[in-house]
């Protein structure tokens, strides 16, 4: 069998008319694959244990969310993953196998022009990785125009590339917008698209401002949110979820 070769491409703004019908943003949950098995190990470093996405129309509105736990088959959870995520093995022992989980999002997904976005890469190489090491054909609507929708960001509000914004940075001060904990997939998911939301809506440039003026080296964590900026920027958020 020959690995499936996947070309990547950048979004561009001339792509924002509504052309699909239906957009995707997911997140995968993942528990590492214990180092004896060697051999599964060269194809999937972690196996996908919970599915969270959320979808939106053509116009960008949120009309339904999907959470899905995912039983692994090369071992139990692990502890770091549970005191991150609180996932357990009790979450995971009666949830369907990966193709089953893949099948069941699927169908969720539904028919037409569909749209994947995630928050980097990460979660779409997961997926690749993990159907070949299973030998798990993907269902369709699994192999549609996907988006990094981290490096769509970063660049619209003017940083580069190598200096990537974490999802909870991106947000910035938005509590408001932020939906339950951190690391539990279909909160994520959701939390990223309310960027997405954002920048359809064409708040983003002023947005970006706050963040820039916000933005301040650390050695030891990259980028962070000043004290003062995140003041600025919540009050703008407020001010922006009042006229809604």
């Amino acid at each position: 069998m020959i690995r499936k070769e996947y070309c990547f491409r950048d979004i561009k703004e001339r792509e924002w008319p509504a052309i699909y019908d239906t957009h995707i943003f997911l997140d995968f949950e993942m528990n590492p694959i214990p180092r004896e098995f060697t051999q599964a190990r060269q194809l999937a470093r972690s196996e996908i244990v919970e599915v969270g996405a959320v979808k939106l129309d053509q116009d960008y509105h949120l009309v339904d969310r999907y959470s899905q736990f995912v039983r692994p088959e090369y071992g139990p959870i692990h502890s770091r993953i549970t005191q991150l995520t609180g996932i357990t093995d009790a979450d995971v022992a009666q949830a369907p196998s990966f193709a089953q989980a893949m099948e069941d999002f699927a169908r969720w997904i539904g028919p037409g022009r569909i749209r994947l976005y995630s928050w980097s890469r990460s979660d779409q190489y997961q997926l690749y990785d993990e159907s070949w090491l299973k030998e798990a054909e993907l269902p369709s609507q699994l192999n549609q125009r996907w988006i990094d929708f981290q490096a769509v960001y970063t660049r619209l509000i003017g940083l580069s590339r190598s200096n990537p914004l974490s999802l909870q940075n991106a947000l910035g001060a938005a509590e408001y917008r932020f939906v339950g904990e951190a690391h539990r997939a279909v909160q994520d998911a959701e939390n990223s698209a309310s960027l997405l939301i954002l920048v359809k809506e064409g708040r983003l440039e002023q947005q970006a401002k706050i963040v820039m003026d916000a933005m301040r080296p650390s050695q030891e964590h990259g980028f962070t949110l000043g004290g003062e900026a995140v003041a600025q920027l919540q009050k703008f958020l407020t001010r922006q979820k009042q006229e809604e």
